[in-house]
């Protein structure tokens, strides 16, 4: 392994920075993976490598994990300046965003999970990563949910974003479509069944919910056949409790009880 500097030009660390951006994400199809963890994810996926790059540090620390894979090796003032994180962890890789298409058809005999205007790259990110806790395979996303390969949406995944397929589309056509092909749709509303009192089915469904600001909105609420709700604790000496819950401790919280049943 070569133990010297590679000069990174000005123009590729601006194109690198650039993929900071949602909208040069989308224009290259390619985002940044960040942290050995993730990287390590990445090499032992399907996803395209088009860059890795590691300082002096990392690589003496960690070098074996990169074997077979080509990298270059970048000061420490190089990582600062494309690194997305206040202590840059030393390797950063350039990964391409997978062309995705599904048909409804293709999720009969499936649980999948469709959201509604999820902002929160943290929420959206643990949300995959309990997808694919679940053995979730796909996530279909409104066109104003945060999108997928943002880089703290990648940090909060934890390497599920690599198993687990995001699908940014017009959900409203989608579920139309969906309930055309027989797929059941289930929405986590406030005022929908308990569902632990439901009779839930994992085959053939969608679980769609929202955010937990405005919830599922006006527009998908024709689409949702099965309304449910994890119930809160309610007791006498409460009067008063939480407005709702994060949206992805619901989404955990119902998918453990749509798998539970199934057992």
């Amino acid at each position: 392994m070569e133990s010297g500097f590679f000069m990174l030009s000005k123009n590729r660390i601006k194109y690198i920075n650039s993929l900071k951006i949602n909208k040069f994400r989308k224009q290259n199809a390619e985002f940044i993976v960040e942290g050995t963890k993730l990287v390590k994810e990445l090499l032992q996926s399907n996803f395209n490598t088009t860059g890795i790059y590691i300082t002096h540090d990392w690589l003496e620390e960690n070098g074996k994990l990169l074997y077979n894979s080509e990298f270059e090796v970048v000061d420490n003032k190089a990582m600062k300046l494309l690194s997305n994180l206040s202590s840059p962890p030393g390797i950063l890789a350039i990964a391409g965003i997978p062309s995705i298409a599904l048909s409804p058809d293709s999720l009969k005999d499936k649980l999948s999970i469709a959201l509604d205007g999820i902002n929160d790259p943290g929420n959206l990110g643990t949300i995959i990563r309990t997808a694919d806790w679940f053995g979730i395979k796909n996530i279909f996303c409104s066109h104003d949910t945060v999108d997928a390969y943002h880089p703290k949406v990648i940090q909060a995944t934890m390497g599920s974003i690599f198993r687990v397929e995001v699908i940014e589309l017009d959900l409203n056509e989608f579920l139309g479509k969906a309930i055309t092909s027989g797929i059941n749709i289930y929405g986590a509303l406030m005022n929908g069944n308990n569902i632990y009192e439901s009779n839930l089915t994992d085959r053939s469904s969608i679980l769609v919910i929202g955010s937990e600001s405005h919830g599922i909105r006006e527009y998908l609420l024709s689409s949702i056949q099965h309304s449910i709700t994890v119930p809160a604790y309610m007791s006498d000496d409460r009067k008063t409790r939480a407005e709702s819950l994060n949206a992805s401790i619901a989404a955990a919280l119902i998918l453990a009880e749509f798998r539970r049943l199934k057992q």
